[in-house]
């Protein structure tokens, strides 16, 4: 093949990557408000399951990043705080969101994003349905909209201090339970740090 079919095909070859790129870069950028609204809903309805007593979220930041959230009742007053907690597992980071009461409380979490091992790791997000079909045909009971995963239901009522002797790792995931539970835990004390500070 001559030099001259070479510089041909590269040329060409380049001038298909950079319409790919430009028309990439256009579909980004008419999609990235629709991302962030998307990405926002989530997090308030993520706010809402971890406190599901409170009425309003005030973020607290500093500069661009929100430390943590505010758990407003109706009135304005106090409930807690909500915040996101991460760690590594075993094959993913984890994150975490958890509310917690001034008292140090858990109220509840919710996994937000994993990608751990399916059938292991994946455990700490999984939603045991008790109620069969017969049941729900026969009308015995009402099957739940959103029935909480079992693992993060441990922490309800737990102290934030005492996460690591509260609550069970679960067998066979060990290190993506133990990573929520220490997330959690670590945030936790954090948080309440930086409100006794001022922040």
């Amino acid at each position: 093949m001559a030099k001259s079919e070479y510089l041909r095909y590269a040329v060409i070859l380049a001038v298909i990557c950079l319409a790919a790129a430009g028309l990439l870069s256009v579909v980004h950028r008419a999609t990235e408000p629709r991302i962030a609204a998307q990405r926002l809903a989530e997090e308030q309805e993520s706010l809402k399951d971890v406190f599901p007593g409170a009425a309003a979220f005030e973020p607290v930041r500093e500069g661009e990043e929100v430390l943590y959230h505010k758990a407003l009742d109706q009135g304005g007053r106090l409930l807690g705080y909500a915040f996101k907690a991460v760690e590594r597992g075993y094959s993913s980071d984890i994150v975490t969101m958890a509310g917690v009461t001034p008292e140090g409380t858990i109220v509840r979490i919710k996994v937000l994003s994993q990608n751990e091992t399916p059938g292991l790791g994946t455990r700490i997000a999984e939603v045991i349905q008790k109620e069969t079909l017969w049941d729900v045909v026969l009308r015995k009971v009402r099957v739940l909209s959103q029935p909480r995963p079992w693992f993060q239901e441990r922490f309800d009522g737990r102290h934030a201090t005492t996460l690591n002797e509260t609550v069970d790792a679960i067998t066979g995931a060990t290190v993506s339970s133990a990573a929520v539970i220490g997330s959690v835990q670590k945030r936790s004390a954090e948080v309440l740090r930086q409100v006794k500070d001022g922040r």
